[in-house]
């Protein structure tokens, strides 16, 4: 028999073990950058609730300023609809 003979294509428990190594080494860089994957996530939800927050508290003035214009708005009326 050869040498050749005796080879086959299947690799061999080292090439194996390499192919496993460099697997777990692109699984874990991987991951590390999901770290600043999280902190984007945090710092969208915080803009998202601050926006809101600002939203409603525009709204809540704008509420505000709505009634205390409410009743010199009907006293006008009334009067326009005395005369």
């Amino acid at each position: 028999m050869n040498a050749n003979e005796t080879k086959t294509s299947e690799p061999t428990p080292e090439q194996l073990l390499k192919m496993l190594d460099l697997q777990m080494d692109a699984m874990r860089s991987k991951r590390s950058g999901g770290n600043s994957r999280a902190g984007i996530r945090i710092a969208s939800i915080a803009v998202v609730l601050a926006v809101t927050a600002g939203a409603l508290f525009f709204l809540m003035m704008l509420l505000d300023n709505y009634r205390a214009e409410r009743p010199h708005r009907l006293q006008s009326s009334q009067e326009n609809a005395e005369r």
